[in-house]
């Protein structure tokens, strides 16, 4: 355990000298600074439309760091040779992938806390209220950033890192299309197109499992079950696809 907490430290200390994490922070926090622009050019809710927006800055942001540093994962290692100086070492692989993975988890997290701690204050200060299910959606989307991050950790592996960023994108935006698919599935025709969608459907995460967006933003009651299943489903594919990628790495010709 020493072993992949000293990487996933070190990840996360190679993530923040990045200058483009700024960047991503900065335009987060752009963001949710601008939401009382927004509701007060948008007809509704003022406060609803605040949390909104803000909400969908912190998904955003936290979606475009675990892409962009996804690339820095394992490439500037191998590329550096620094990882074979880390191997020698009493480090096996699988604990090489953990400690990254934990590290681009941190980055995000650290990111993801930063934001939402200043949704929590914009609303304060905005709408007047303190709306502590802020937190809760904030902690679901953190839940599928788990789910991204270990993507993003079996792309880098499997592929370059430009194509692995943009696969770990396509997950994304093919995971909260996920319903659409299903549907789709329904309506064209010929088997073997319905079978491919269906692949699609089910190797690709349903990310919208992790949306409690609307439910907060409205006071709509959450159900237990839905928290809980979403817990479930997040764990199953951050082991498979963690196993997935230990098991590619081991493989690897680092040369």
């Amino acid at each position: 355990m020493r072993a992949i907490r000293v990487i996933a430290v070190n990840t996360f200390r190679e993530a923040i000298r990045d200058r483009i994490l700024y960047l991503f922070i900065g335009f987060a926090v752009v963001m949710v600074l601008s939401t009382k622009i927004f509701g007060m050019l948008t007809v509704g809710d003022e406060a609803k439309i605040v949390k909104d927006i803000g909400l969908a800055a912190i998904q955003f942001s936290s979606m475009l760091i675990a892409v962009m540093m996804s690339m820095l994962l394992i490439s500037r290692e191998v590329d550096s040779r620094t990882v074979f100086n880390i191997l020698a070492k009493p480090v096996r692989r699988w604990q090489f992938i953990l400690g990254k993975y934990f590290g681009l988890v941190a980055i995000v997290g650290a990111n993801l806390i930063f934001i939402t701690a200043v949704l929590v204050v914009v609303v304060r200060v905005y709408a007047h209220q303190f709306d502590p299910m802020l937190v809760f959606a904030a902690a679901m989307t953190m839940l599928e950033m788990f789910v991204l991050a270990a993507f993003a950790t079996f792309f880098a592996v499997l592929t370059k890192p430009i194509l692995g960023s943009l696969l770990t994108l396509a997950v994304f935006v093919i995971g909260h299309m996920s319903a659409d698919l299903w549907l789709l599935t329904r309506q064209l025709p010929g088997t073997v197109t319905r079978a491919a969608i269906a692949v699609v459907y089910y190797v690709i995460p349903n990310l919208d499992r992790f949306n409690f967006h609307t439910e907060v933003v409205h006071d709509l009651p959450i159900p237990a079950a839905a928290v809980g299943w979403a817990f479930l489903y997040a764990a199953a594919f951050v082991v498979v696809v963690l196993f997935l990628a230990i098991l590619r790495f081991r493989t690897r010709d680092l040369k």
